[in-house]
């Protein structure tokens, strides 16, 4: 018997119940930090100017935030993106929901949305 044509088995996907430590570990850091930026380099030494707007933002409000580079490793952004379901990066997370990217991050700082979402 074969699998049906679109089925994990018959597109040579695998359904996997493994533990995923990438995965886990956002998870956890989302989950600790109340503010946390994934973004592409540091909040000093930013590595494109996506993070460096957004992280401009949230040094402007003085708002304490953790941050985790994503360029070491891949699968950080890889995993990044399937808990999200946000396909670019910086992404910004308060109190462990996704608040945006860059673009709608600059919007809420000039709005005052931000400030009010970091209090």
């Amino acid at each position: 018997m074969s699998a049906p044509p679109n089925s994990p088995a018959a597109t040579g996907a695998a359904i996997s119940s493994e533990p995923n430590p990438v995965r886990e570990a956002i998870a956890k850091a989302i989950a600790e930090h109340r503010v946390i930026l994934f973004m592409k380099g540091t909040p000093e030494a930013p590595a494109c100017g996506f993070s460096a707007r957004t992280v401009a933002a949230l040094k402007a409000l003085d708002a304490p935030f953790a941050a985790v580079d994503v360029l070491p490793d891949p699968r950080i952004r890889q995993e990044l993106s399937a808990i999200s379901s946000w396909p670019t990066i910086p992404q910004l997370f308060v109190d462990g929901e996704l608040l945006g990217g860059c673009d709608i991050v600059t919007e809420m700082y000039e709005s005052g949305e931000l400030a009010a979402a970091l209090r």
